[in-house]
């Protein structure tokens, strides 16, 4: 009986110690309203958090820069937009501009009914906690986000 007291004990600490997670939760009802069997819906796992940062792809972007003023026959519009770029990289250095998160799940679905659909989320939060995008197709979200942000900041 001590056995089993200990065990109980031991559940209850561990279930009340678990913290909700309002990315995944935030994730999971967008999966639930956007896939076609919702009732059927099964977690996985969650995937490893990717985070962008500003350096990666400025670097991206002042390399297409360089390249395209070699080619050029003006260069100051080029060599104007290296110094910005030089300017955001002294600013924000390696800061995180975003992160990305990935909700993998499954649905029940097909002729019978059983068969296993897969499916994930994905969900871009900026270094502040704030929801930027969240989808379910892979290929609608920006190749570039740091530059993105800048952009839509009007800073690029």
């Amino acid at each position: 009986m001590k056995k089993l007291f200990v065990f109980f004990t031991a559940l209850v600490l561990a279930l009340s110690c678990t913290q909700p997670d309002p990315i995944r939760d935030a994730m999971e009802k967008y999966a639930k309203e956007n896939c076609e069997n919702p009732g059927t819906y099964k977690f996985e796992y969650m995937g490893i958090v990717r985070e962008y940062t500003y350096l990666a792809d400025l670097m991206q972007y002042q390399d297409g820069i360089e390249k395209l003023a070699a080619k050029a026959a003006d260069k100051a519009p080029y060599e104007a937009e290296l110094e910005k770029v030089q300017g955001l990289l002294d600013e924000y250095g390696i800061e995180v501009a975003c992160r990305e998160y990935s909700l993998y799940f499954y649905t029940l679905g097909g002729s019978s009914g059983k068969m296993r659909l897969p499916g994930v989320v994905l969900a871009r939060y900026d270094a502040d906690g704030k929801l930027m995008m969240m989808t379910m197709d892979p290929d609608s979200l920006p190749t570039y986000p740091a530059l993105q942000i800048l952009k839509d900041r009007g800073e690029l």
